[in-house]
Order: structure tokens, then sequence, then C-alpha cells
């Protein structure tokens, strides 16, 4: 008796702790994957087939430690409250009370009188699993604790009613789900904690150290996201460069240099933040080096901004922590991001055009449409 308690409450448990975790790889793999309908259908035959291996596996291994099928619902129910749920887990949370109980029936361990209660099991399992996922105002963790208890108290109640009550089912219903439970929540904690450090190193790894301002490796990003949304239908690419900056650096110094392009930066992407508020965005390439992207908003509209700002700069001289009085003007050009067309085409394009404010006075604004320098 004491190890089929051992079982039903440790052993078991723990198998069914890693097929939870085996799941939740597949998972990712099918997120990670190339999204195209083979590959989609590929994947969702492969963890359906592993999913029924498992659960094969599982019932024979409950049979034979404790004389008693037990936890089959345990992994459908964990997976329907995953973050990103896929329809396919509520077709099994559905279909495996059907498959337990004909398995049992094959296994002569049930009589096919009581096919009623296969259905009614069905049921019931949706149910709870659909009432608690959208329960609103109570934590996840704890409705998904909710959800265990439910099937272990469902796992009771068809034990009476089966007649087959005893203290190895009893245990794995009540103490093998609340072990159960306690794995899936240190998990699901430390899953959440590596999520964040993922995401504050993804956070890191596009932003400048110096400026704070999104880098390169964000704008690729950012454009691709840009250019497959149907609310975006405009995009303006600037390339930018502060004029002669390293003359600056060669008169004041780089601890003066970085001065500048900090104050630069802030009020640079301050004022476009202000101007196209969720639609204007700022990036640095490099030394002074800088991109602007701005969505739902005309060319036009764009150079009017910059001219502004191109004066502003040029009346108020940058004042540095060393009383260093230094005037600033920048070179850009602004040219639009064409339908279907790759990033580095219009950055090059937009490079190009920089090269000739450069070679021509700088301190002016290029566009698609306006090719000369404006009046100062």
């Amino acid at each position: 008796m004491a190890i089929k308690l051992f079982d039903a409450v440790f052993y078991l448990p723990i198998i069914v702790s890693c097929m939870i975790i085996s799941q939740i790889y597949f998972e990712r793999y099918w997120v990670s994957s190339e999204n195209t309908q083979i590959n989609r259908i590929g994947l969702a035959t492969v963890i359906i087939i592993t999913y029924f291996i498992q659960e094969y596996c599982l019932l024979q291994l409950s049979l034979l430690n404790i004389n008693e099928v037990a936890f089959m619902q345990v992994v459908p129910m964990t997976m329907v409250f995953r973050n990103k749920v896929y329809k396919i887990w509520w077709g099994l949370l559905v279909v495996t009370p059907l498959f337990a109980n004909l398995a049992e029936y094959l296994l002569g361990v049930v009589s096919l009188r009581s096919w009623w209660f296969w259905i009614v099991e069905s049921v019931v399992f949706f149910g709870i699993g659909w009432f608690l996922t959208h329960w609103q105002g109570v934590s996840k963790r704890l409705r998904y604790f909710l959800a265990l208890m439910c099937l272990g108290i469902v796992g009771l109640v068809s034990l009476v009613i089966t007649n087959r009550f005893n203290p190895g089912s009893a245990a794995a219903a009540t103490l093998g789900i609340l072990v159960i439970a306690l794995f899936e929540d240190r998990r699901y904690r430390s899953e959440q904690k590596n999520n964040h450090k993922m995401k504050l190193l993804q956070q890191e790894s596009e932003r400048d150290d110096l400026t704070g301002l999104l880098n390169y490796r964000a704008l690729t990003q950012e454009i691709s996201a840009l250019a497959g949304k149907p609310e975006i239908h405009n995009i303006v690419i600037g390339a930018l460069d502060i004029d002669h900056f390293k003359r600056i650096n060669d008169t004041y110094g780089h601890f003066v240099g970085n001065e500048v392009l900090n104050y630069f930066s802030t009020v640079f992407r301050k004022k476009i933040y202000s101007a196209f508020p969720n639609h204007g965005y700022v990036y640095r390439f490099g030394g002074e080096e800088f991109s602007i992207v701005v969505t739902n908003h005309s060319l036009v509209e764009v150079y009017k901004l910059l001219t502004k700002i191109e004066r502003s700069f040029n009346k108020k001289p940058i004042i540095t922590s060393g009383n260093e009085k230094v005037t600033i003007s920048f070179s850009c050009s602004l040219t639009k991001h064409l339908k279907g067309e790759v990033l580095d085409t219009t950055l090059k394009r937009a490079d190009k055009m920089l090269y000739s404010v450069k070679n021509n006075g700088r301190g002016w604004i290029i566009t698609d449409n306006h090719h000369q320098p404006y009046e100062k």
C-alpha cells in the first residue's frame, strides 16, 4: 500500500509534469517554425500523435502502479491555460476522457454500459476549462489551481459512482493533483522570470548605449512589422548626419562630442515624438548617423518639421558642461518606403540622397521631390 501511495502522490505526478514540459517545447517549436500551411499541419499532427502516445503510456503506468487510470486530463487542461492557446488543445481536452474510457473498456476495466458517463466527463471538463480560462478578476495561477482541483473532485465522484474508490486512487485525485499543481506553479514562475530576462536582453540589444535611441537592428524589425500592418498606409524614412561632427571632436574633445550627441538625440527625439505621436521613431546607426521613420504622415509634413528643427539648432547653440558653445546643423534625406520594397533598398536610396546633400554645402534636407537647399 505504501508503494501505491508513493506512486500516486509522487511518481506519476512527476511523469505528468515531464509530459507537460515536453508539450510546451513542442508548442514553442510550433511558434518558431516557418508559418506555412504544410508546417502547421505537420507539427499539429506530431503534437497529436505524441500526446496520445503519452496518454496511453500514462494510462498503462497508472493501471500498473495504482490499479486506476489517473491524471489523464491534466496535460490538456494545463495547455489551455497557456498565454497563447491553440485550438487543438480544446479538442484534445474534450476527446481525452472518451479516449481514456475507451481504453479502459478495451482493457476490461470498465463496462460499456457507462458510455453516457464518458460524454458527461467530456462536457464537464470542457465546461470547467472554458469557465476558468475566461474568469476575469482572478489571477491565472489561482484559476489553474482551481481547474486541477476540479479535475480531482470529478475524479473522486467518478470513483464513487463506479465503485472503484480506494486509498491509492483517492491519493492520486487529491495529493497527486496538488503535487502537479506545485510543480507547474514552480515551472510557470521560472518561465515568466526567464521570459522577463529575455525581454530585457532583447530591449538592451535594440538600444544604443550612449543615446538610448533604438539601433539598426530595431529599425529592421520595426520596418518589417510596419510594412505588414494594414492600418499603415505610408512610411517615410530619413537618413541624417550631424554636420562636421569630427571637427567638434577634434576641437572640443570626445567628451564634449558625446554631450552634443546626447543633447541632439534628446531634443530631436522629443520633437519627432511630439509632432508624430505613436507614428514617429528615431534610430542611431552609430557615430553621428541617425535615421527616422514616420508612418501615416506625408513626406511634406516630415520635411516641414525637420526644417524647423534644423533652424532651431542653428539659432540656439548647445552649452556644454564646460561652458563651450557649440552650434550644430544636420544634413538629411527623406524618401518614401515603397510597397513591397526591401528595407535595405530604401536605406540605400536615402543614403545616396544624403551624400548629394553633403556634396552640395550640407545643412539642408533633400526629399524625393525637393532637390535644392532651402533659404535660411
